[in-house]
């Protein structure tokens, strides 16, 4: 018993714990969410990493093209209000992490908020995501 054990946590330990890198968007967008993207989403570009530890400690960059109805259900399933606050964009950003002066900044404000912000244009549509949790 205990030297099925022993396999089984080396085995959790060896297939577990992995650092994870993309610049694909699509892979970017599966790491994050965890799914496929839906038909009213086109992605454009992306950044993943994420740490080999078991908490998921991670930084991702997303720009994509999505329907007004798939943004404001996303504000709103994740409580995400508009940010007026000062920002600054992270030095490790991509250059293509560029959202216009016609985006309007969302952010959610609390003990945990590391620096996340979504951003969408209001003329052509084109949101940005910055999310960092560590």
């Amino acid at each position: 018993m205990k030297r099925h054990l022993i396999i089984l946590l080396l085995c959790l330990i060896l297939t577990g714990c992995y650092e994870k890198n993309s610049d694909d968007a699509l892979q970017t967008y599966k790491y994050w969410a965890g799914t496929k993207p839906p038909a009213d989403i086109e992605l454009i570009e992306g950044k993943y990493w994420q740490s080999a530890h078991w908490t998921k400690e991670y930084k991702m960059y997303l720009k994509f093209k999505s329907t007004e109805v798939w943004w404001e259900a996303f504000l709103e399933q994740n409580f995400i209000p508009e940010d007026n606050d000062a920002w600054t964009k992270p030095s490790d950003a991509p250059s293509w992490f560029q959202p216009s002066d016609n985006s309007i900044r969302y952010g959610i404000k609390d003990d945990f908020d590391l620096g996340s912000r979504y951003f969408r244009d209001t003329l052509t549509g084109i949101s940005y995501i910055y999310e960092i949790q560590l």
